[in-house]
């Protein structure tokens, strides 16, 4: 696994991690690990969400989504809670707890959306 650092805008000015994983063919897949939630701290929107509520909504979430293949996410802020295939970009593989953060891990897919996030991240 190697690893390249890619800025993301937050409110702590965090970083996501790149990673290139070999498949089982040679091929490499392209991921982006960084924190998805912050527990009991006051998030964009004014909220703040207590780290058990977030976890429950986390295993949650991988059950019914992530386990199904269907944790699809779009390059961008999609305008609802509904994900618009046409622009999704990655698929979220993993989820965990550390502490009060949430920690996500996606792959990025090869559609066309996906392939400006590759791009992003090697140029």
């Amino acid at each position: 696994m190697t690893g390249l650092r890619l800025m993301v805008e937050t409110d702590d000015s965090m970083f996501v991690d790149t990673l290139s994983e070999e498949n089982g063919d040679g091929t490499k897949s392209l991921y982006i690990e960084g924190i998805y939630m912050q527990g009991n701290k006051q998030n964009r929107n004014g909220r703040v969400y207590p780290s058990t509520v977030l976890e429950r909504e986390m295993f949650r979430y991988e059950r019914d989504m992530i386990k199904s293949r269907r944790a699809l996410g779009e390059l961008g802020h999609p305008q609802g809670p509904k994900i618009n295939e046409d622009r999704a970009s990655h698929m979220i593989t993993e989820m965990r707890r550390d502490g009060n953060n949430f920690i996500g891990k996606a792959k990025v897919l090869s559609t066309p959306m996906g392939k400006i996030v590759e791009s992003f991240i090697r140029d």
